[in-house]
């Protein structure tokens, strides 16, 4: 989904409506994982990865899935480097994993000199936004800070528009990870982007959701007769927005 001219006029505030219509993808989508687009977009690229740890537990499984986002980057970008508040877990990635492009500290109060004195294409927030409090006075600072050293940005957030969604909301009831602040939509998280003075191009639909009975069915008839399987985009967790810093 590109971002138009028209709609940034309202991402801008140089437009308002009280009834805005954004026209969601009509085209069915093939299934990917956040990791492979990624991994696709920062190929070859020099790359800062934000928030670039996990849970402590989940990292060994993640990687013999082939599924740990840092790993992904660094085998694949011809440089990154990865941040993260967490010390505990740094240190488990240094010590136990090997991994030396790891850094603990805050990217907006540290200064660190491995940023600063270098220019970088990337930089990735996988699954960050969503757990601050105050995302966009976040990304702002980034922006301020680092602006003239990092060309283009990754974001990826949860997709409030699924299936699941729906069926929960028809329920009466809300399932959600519980460390999370926000839901976002396609429109939501490029305004909260363009507040923060970034620059949101693209959407990618990505993390195809857990598939009913017939779902599983039609997926199975049509790979055995070759056909090609596409899902609506409602069927995608996560929303992942490219754009530049400026």
């Amino acid at each position: 989904m590109d971002i138009s001219q028209e709609l940034k006029k309202y991402l801008r505030g140089e437009k308002f409506s009280n009834s805005l219509t954004v026209d969601l993808d009509r085209d069915s989508l093939e299934a990917a994982s956040r990791e492979n687009v990624i991994t696709e977009i920062v190929t070859g690229a020099t790359v800062i990865h934000v928030g670039c740890s996990d849970h402590i537990p989940l990292i060994r499984d993640k990687i013999a899935a082939n599924k740990w986002l840092h790993k992904l980057i660094t085998d694949n970008s011809e440089k990154c480097i990865g941040i993260d508040i967490d010390a505990e877990s740094i240190e488990f990635i240094k010590r136990e994993l090997g991994y030396k492009n790891v850094v603990h500290g805050n990217i907006i109060t540290d200064d660190i000199d491995a940023l600063i004195n270098e220019e970088w294409d990337y930089v990735v927030f996988g699954e960050v936004i969503e757990h601050l409090d105050n995302p966009a006075e976040f990304l702002s600072a980034f922006r301020e800070k680092y602006g003239l050293n990092v060309k283009r940005f990754i974001v990826t957030v949860p997709n409030v528009f699924t299936s699941k969604n729906l069926k929960n909301m028809l329920r009466f009831r809300e399932e959600i990870n519980s460390d999370h602040r926000f839901w976002f939509t396609p429109y939501t998280i490029s305004k909260l982007l363009v507040s923060a003075g970034l620059n949101p191009e693209k959407i990618t639909y990505a993390n195809l959701m857990s598939l009913g009975t017939l779902r599983l069915i039609s997926r199975k008839v049509k790979r055995i007769f070759h056909l090609p399987v596409k899902y609506p985009f409602y069927y995608f967790n996560t929303l992942i927005v490219t754009g530049t810093l400026k």
